[in-house]
């Protein structure tokens, strides 16, 4: 996946059409369908022109995979005040020197959701708009790879190359200053987010705030959050206080993911204890380190827990109930959005974050929290309805001694090896997360991981706890990745292979990541695969001299 930024200066019709005029650039020279260039365009011209005709300034950022491109466009103007009015053709509110240079015509908006294939309009008056907008570019089924739930602002990316040295599968690259993904490689997990101090990294989302969630739905929606949200505000502010607060957004119901970990930790246990699996049998907690398996550890899906996510549980569960979730990892963003969900929309924790700090701001100093209710974790028990309680949520440590909980990509990754090599036989039960500190250690929240679990668990939102809930198995069978195969003929690869060795051979394997792979081999790699050109390295025409 590729990534794009453009600027888009509001009132300057001189350089209108810069920005599609970009993008059009490059989905030719991925190749992609003449038809689906021409409906990008026109979506892309019209939301570019929006900008310019109504707003200060703005930017389009698109992401662009061989599946489909993902467009939003991001304007800072005055917002719309009717949304469904301004969709209707022929309505403008265009000044009179748009209209004299002949833009205006209230065709917009509708061209388009016209044009692409997934549109969604969101604003705010006195803040501005967001366009998104999606065209598919071939069968995404046939696409090669997974695709990312990454997103990056290409224009924030300082070409620091933190984040091609952090990604554990080597699926970042930076080319021009822009980062740049392979999906067939990324697990989704949250490492290079962590390692990027420009902020260009984060999860992708379909609504700015809670507000726009579902737009067009009359009936409030349900809101999911992980425990680490409402635990993530500091000493002020207890953890039934950042609850409470959260139920009374708006939202139909608030949803706590915890009864869905509780849940698939309960029946991964069972196996192990059944002996349906070889031991050590490892619980699908962190859907980033299910996609590790798949694509590092194939040899280990045997003795992956034929279990949802907690995620997909949750999403599964709530039926063709309208949802806003809030995902703290890519990999929690890609199991909300499986199967293309319409009925889910995907919230980043700095979104509510900002809704609730000025909220607790305005709280009255106390040396000494006050004791706080307990308030009740709703989650739908099969024939029951909402529960007035839930089971125990996750805890800090495995809560049997034939558990092993393992947290941060490197230590996963060195477990998993004694795994697969025969040295790890005797614990039941494996919980990895790819984050440092579970799923508390997302670098998209703002409290240290061990703290925010131990007010989570202090909390004791579990009192009257009840049976876990029922947990189905994937939707998708758990498989080996190709990602590491380098042609689908295997005497295709094996010729591959040996020209990426003859290659890597004549680098200087310095393994800096200068040239924007993350070490010689994989640039190697890169060139053999068109991905990039030898003159990328910096340093070979020295290496070079210095052998003459």
């Amino acid at each position: 996946m590729q990534f794009f930024s453009y600027a888009i200066a509001g009132g300057d019709f001189s350089a209108a059409g810069a920005a599609s005029r970009g993008m059009k650039e490059q989905l030719k020279r991925i190749g992609a369908p003449a038809e689906a260039i021409r409906r990008t365009m026109i979506a892309a011209y019209e939301a570019e022109m929006n900008v310019v005709i109504h707003a200060r300034q703005g930017r389009l950022e698109a992401s662009l995979s061989d599946g489909r491109v993902d467009v939003n466009v991001i304007d800072e103007g005055p917002g719309i005040p009717d949304v469904e009015l301004a969709l209707t053709e022929g309505f403008s509110t265009a000044s009179d020197e748009a209209r004299t240079l002949g833009f205006g015509a209230g065709l917009g908006l509708p061209n388009i959701r016209r044009a692409s294939d997934r549109f969604r309009l969101a604003s705010t008056v006195g803040r501005g708009t967001r366009v998104s907008f999606s065209v598919v570019l071939q069968d995404e089924a046939a696409a090669a790879g997974g695709r990312s739930s990454l997103y990056a602002a290409a224009d924030r990316c300082r070409d620091c190359l933190r984040c091609v040295t952090a990604c554990p599968t080597k699926a970042m690259r930076v080319r021009d200053g822009r980062p740049m993904v392979l999906d067939h490689l990324c697990i989704d997990c949250a490492c290079c987010i962590a390692a990027c101090e420009a902020g260009a990294l984060d999860i992708e989302s379909t609504v700015d705030d809670l507000a726009h969630a579902h737009d067009g739905d009359p009936a409030p929606v349900a809101l999911a959050v992980p425990p680490a949200l409402p635990a993530g505000f500091g000493e002020r502010v207890p953890v039934a206080t950042a609850w409470k607060t959260l139920d009374e957004l708006g939202c139909a119901e608030l949803v706590s993911v915890a009864p869905y970990e509780t849940a698939v930790r309960s029946a991964a246990a069972g196996l192990a204890a059944s002996g349906e699996l070889p031991w050590p049998v490892i619980a699908p907690l962190c859907p980033a380190a299910v996609n590790l398996v798949q694509l590092r550890f194939p040899s280990l899906i045997g003795h992956l827990a034929p279990l949802a996510s907690p995620w997909e549980a949750l999403r599964r569960a709530r039926g063709e109930t309208p949802l806003a979730a809030v995902a703290s990892c890519p990999a929690q963003r890609a199991a909300l959005a499986a199967g293309g969900a319409d009925t889910v929309d995907i919230l980043r924790p700095q979104a509510l974050r900002d809704v609730l700090l000025p909220i607790f701001a305005a709280l009255p100093d106390q040396a000494t929290p006050p004791p706080q209710p307990r308030p009740a974790l709703h989650h739908p028990v099969p024939g029951s309805g909402p529960s007035p309680s839930a089971p125990s949520p996750a805890p800090a440590a495995p809560s049997r001694p034939d558990t092993l909980l393992v947290t941060g990509v490197a230590h996963v990754l060195s477990v998993l090896e004694q795994i697969e090599d025969g040295l790890l036989t005797s614990a039941a039960v494996v919980e990895p997360y790819c984050c440092d500190g579970g799923c508390f250690g997302s670098p998209l929240l703002t409290e240290d991981p061990a703290v925010a679990a131990w007010r989570w668990a202090a909390a004791r939102l579990d009192d009257g706890a009840v049976s876990p809930l029922p947990v189905p198995p994937p939707e998708r069978p758990y498989a080996p990745r190709s990602g590491v195969r380098l042609d689908d003929d295997m005497g295709a690869a094996i010729a591959k292979l040996a020209r990426i060795d003859a290659l890597t051979k004549g680098l200087p394997g310095r393994d800096c990541a200068a040239c924007g792979s993350p070490t010689c081999a994989a640039l190697a790699e890169d060139i053999v695969l068109e991905r990039a050109a030898v003159s990328l390295c910096p340093y070979l025409d020295d290496e070079e001299d210095h052998e003459a």
